[in-house]
């Protein structure tokens, strides 16, 4: 083993003190602001270069913004449903603009509706360990500073009941089957009114449609607002851990340095509302060539859970991450099991929903991969999301693996350019 009970408490009270001091971190908030001051006087300890890159966002839109936008055009729609011809198709109308929102800047990260929330400065921190030698390679860990809301969705203990999520957002298509029924049938007059006023028009489609709106609409707006919330959680988890681990990487490469590697080591900011942070970062250095011989490790709540899970692509957001990287992993996690027959086990695997900053390099088309500690039965990271998210209930001995694999790695890819 190449680390220590020192080690592990290192990492600990990382978390802890970040916690106790500063709290909740929302992107762009002063928490997270003066928590990234505080990890870049750690990093100076033993970093030979530490630097902070400020950037601005818009922190209401991912994924909050996003969801609110659905939920209020979904909610209006209604109110179209019993005009006379041609306001039935405006139902349709606000059903396919609020979806075109909802997948253009939740999937794709478009940006194109940020103009409707404010603006904010948020920030990335990193340091440098240099290498005995020449740099031949650099290779990248990061967390992330910032804390997500917890989501209504998050505070089930167990899976979501996936039957009430179908029901809400079947609202959606009955209310653009109905909207279209109605409007063509006042078209070509198959459909005749039975009674009239003013602007209204009721109809065989309103009794069709409005009869089962009483159990789908309430179906819709909690469905929706379970993706929404209020309270900022301590992130201890999700994702100082990692954090904790990148910074302990560069405490012990600091006494044990590659030859030939130079280990960049940092928590990035804003990952919570849409990898904001990772955005900047390779942004900026991927321009200067800094990214172009390296490989981008993105650790993901390293500090609790039963499956350490490799995550081989992020079909959310189209980002097919490097099998180069995941052989070392894979390899690295071999001889380490030959010591440690109890270090966490692993699986490769796709994710269908939610993400890492790991889509931010893999869309820019450098080498990376997002490392993630999941409950395996939940298939999810450990109170993820949630108010549960705290110091104490992290795991140590995860904590220790993820570090082990991590220095592991390091020494296997140093040893290539010798």
């Amino acid at each position: 083993m190449k680390t220590d009970e020192s080690d592990v408490e290192y990492m600990y009270d990382f978390v802890d003190t970040i916690c106790k001091k500063f709290g909740p971190r929302y992107s762009c908030s002063q928490a997270e602001k003066d928590a990234n001051l505080w990890i870049k006087d750690e990093l100076e300890k033993f970093c030979d270069e530490t630097f902070i890159d400020e950037f601005e966002t818009h922190p209401g839109m991912y994924p909050l913004g996003i969801f609110k936008i659905l939920r209020f055009l979904g909610a209006i729609s209604f109110i179209f449903m019993p005009l006379k011809f041609p306001g039935p198709i405006l139902a349709s109308v606000c059903i396919f603009l609020g979806l075109f929102i909802f997948i253009i800047e939740l999937f794709f990260m478009k940006e194109w509706i940020r103009f409707l929330f404010k603006k904010g400065t948020s920030s990335n921190v990193f340091g440098i360990i240099k290498p005995r030698g020449e740099t031949k390679f650099r290779i990248i860990f990061e967390g992330h500073t910032d804390s997500a809301v917890q989501m209504n969705i998050a505070k089930f203990k167990e899976k979501a009941p996936i039957k009430h999520v179908l029901l809400g957002f079947y609202f959606l298509i009955h209310t653009v089957i109905l909207s279209f029924v109605k409007f063509f049938g006042q078209l070509n007059g198959s459909i005749t009114p039975q009674a009239e006023w003013w602007i209204f028009s009721w109809t065989i489609a309103d009794w069709i449609y409005f009869i089962p709106f009483s159990i789908l609409f309430p179906f819709f707006l909690w469905a929706v607002g379970g993706f929404l919330g209020d309270t900022v959680v301590l992130g201890a988890n999700d994702n100082l851990s990692a954090s904790a681990v990148s910074a302990a990487i560069g405490k012990y490469l600091n006494e044990h340095r590659p030859r030939n590697i130079e280990v960049w080591i940092g928590s990035q900011g804003s990952e919570e509302v849409g990898d904001k942070g990772a955005k900047a970062f390779v942004e900026k250095y991927g321009q200067i060539g800094k990214l172009d011989d390296a490989y981008a490790i993105v650790l993901d709540s390293a500090g609790a859970g039963t499956e350490l899970f490799i995550i081989q692509k992020d079909f959310m957001h189209q980002a097919t991450h490097s099998i180069e990287i995941i052989k070392r992993v894979q390899k690295a996690h071999e001889i380490i099991k030959k010591e440690n027959p109890d270090i966490i086990e692993y699986s490769v695997g796709k994710t269908f929903f939610g993400s890492s900053d790991a889509c931010r390099y893999a869309h820019a088309g450098y080498k990376t991969v997002s490392i993630i500690v999941r409950d395996g039965a939940l298939k999810k990271p450990r109170n993820w999301h949630s108010i549960d998210d705290i110091p104490e209930n992290l795991d140590k001995n995860i904590l220790r693996d993820i570090l082990e694999i991590c220095l592991t790695f390091v020494e296997l890819v140093d040893l290539e350019y010798d």
